[in-house]
């Protein structure tokens, strides 16, 4: 039977990226649509047309267009948002309530193991790059976003990894060779362990980093790998090399932080990012039914409104936070979390998400000083991880951190005030084994769900637990 990697290596998607800067010579590349897989790659420039398409398929709702930012942050909803939605798939995973067909769990994996494929159909093609300089950037690009897909994929569909422990727990299928034929396609592929996977992104991601421009447009650089590494390794809980790659994105990347934590998310490709979806009014994830600006925002006639912030968590900002709210309607209030003045209006939201073709933010210079700071206070450097903190904090108007008042929690609660909504909520606290509280309501009192929990790891689609009998379902499905 016919997997889905054979979907996409058949037929290969080589589409000009959505919104990527027309300016840019490196991207005026004539677009390729439904190229045979077998002769789409055998030129220079339609090797280079296959590598904008990598970043292209990225901005899919099924991956940063939209679920691998919401996801994450509905699977600990508690005390933090609630889904006002009408869509099923996302009410059943705030609610934890997914099953093995849930069309979300389904569209995440076969569209980012769509992009694996023609990272590997780009990686196999390099020989006709004449250029190597091309040639190697290529390679790294693929190489980051092959990393950056499996990363994304053993976190969602696979239990955290353990530090120091043999992590033989099941991850997800390694994708490393290009397929492109149905006899090719009729190879199962089984669950490689989280050691694996783990490193297998390292490997990919290493390799990257020696492969990359220090600069390189809007496009992935070497420290955009750095930056990637780093943060699997915080999730590892590799802290020294966590903060040893922080810290030279730190001073080496020429970033620096934007002047408000609003502007990196409402300008274009500002100082602060590292890598950012380039989208446009007229080519994004969506503006009706799927796209972060659609599901997040409440602004008149933009957006469902279906995310709601919670009072109990836009209280945790002291009020001279600019990231925290003042109760007023976008375009009043001169704070992130507004007021909802259209669909299901009379609610909070974050103003992250305020236009449908702004880009998004994938990886930020915050997030750097943030993993340097934690990783230097594990390490028992109290002064840098006290600066790196007041860095973010005072770019925001929060009052500075006293060195009484910095500990591990203050500093993982900074994350969590910092990154809110950007995709980073569960991660977080299942690397800190941190439970999710469910508040009291109705008399009952305050209770705690386990961040173990079998559900709250996506089911492997049974689509594909069909095709591939190799595959093992996750407990609980």
């Amino acid at each position: 039977m016919k997997t889905i990697f054979f979907r996409s290596a058949v037929l290969l998607a080589l589409g000009l990226s959505l919104g990527l800067t027309a300016c840019d010579k490196q991207l005026d590349i004539d677009p390729y649509q439904s190229v045979d897989a077998a002769t789409a790659l055998d030129t220079q420039d339609k090797v280079g047309s296959a590598v904008i398409g990598l970043y292209a398929r990225l901005d899919s709702p099924n991956l940063y267009g939209t679920d691998l930012i919401l996801v994450p942050e509905l699977l600990a909803v508690d005390n933090y948002i609630s889904f006002q939605g009408s869509f099923q798939n996302y009410r059943q995973i705030a609610t934890r309530n997914t099953n093995s067909q849930t069309t979300t769990a389904e569209s995440i994996w076969r569209t980012a193991y769509q992009a694996i494929n023609q990272t590997n159909l780009v990686i196999d093609a390099l020989p006709v790059v004449k250029d190597e300089d091309l040639k190697a950037q290529y390679e790294g690009e693929a190489r980051f976003i092959r990393a950056d897909m499996h990363f994304e994929l053993v976190r969602l569909y696979a239990k955290q990894y353990e530090a120091g422990g043999a992590n033989a727990q099941l991850g997800v299928p390694l994708n490393l060779v290009p397929i492109r034929t149905v006899e090719e396609s009729s190879t199962l592929q089984p669950r490689a362990t989280v050691a694996q996977v783990y490193a297998q992104v390292i490997a990919d991601l290493k390799s990257a980093i020696t492969l990359l421009p220090a600069s390189n447009g809007t496009r992935a650089s070497s420290y955009t790998a750095k930056a990637l590494l780093a943060r699997v390794y915080l999730q590892q809980s590799n802290f020294v090399e966590a903060r040893t790659l922080a810290d030279d994105v730190i001073k080496n990347s020429g970033k620096a932080l934007s002047p408000t934590l609003q502007s990196v998310f409402t300008n274009r490709n500002s100082s602060e990012t590292l890598l950012e979806i380039q989208q446009n009014d007229q080519n994004n994830a969506g503006t009706s039914n799927s796209g972060l600006a659609t599901l997040f925002a409440s602004i008149g006639q933009l957006g469902r409104g279906d995310v709601r912030v919670l009072g109990s968590f836009a209280g945790q900002y002291e009020e001279s936070d600019a990231r925290g709210t003042d109760s007023l309607a976008f375009g009043s209030s001169r704070k992130l979390i507004y007021l909802g003045n259209g669909a299901r209006a009379g609610a909070l939201r974050t103003g992250k998400y305020s236009a449908y073709g702004q880009n998004i933010p994938i990886i930020r210079l915050a997030e750097m000083y943030l993993i340097r700071a934690e990783a230097a206070f594990r390490a028992g450097d109290v002064t840098t991880a006290l600066a790196d903190v007041n860095r973010v904090r005072t770019r925001s108007g929060a009052t500075p951190l006293t060195e009484a008042q910095l500990s591990l929690a203050s500093i993982l609660r900074e994350r969590q005030l910092e990154l809110a909504f950007e995709g980073f909520r569960i991660h977080d606290l299942k690397r800190t084994n941190t439970n999710i509280l469910i508040p009291g309501a109705n008399g009952s009192p305050a209770t705690t769900y386990p961040i173990t929990s079998d559900r709250l790891v996506l089911p492997i689609p049974l689509r594909e637990i069909n095709v591939n009998t190799t595959l093992v379902q996750n407990p609980g499905y």
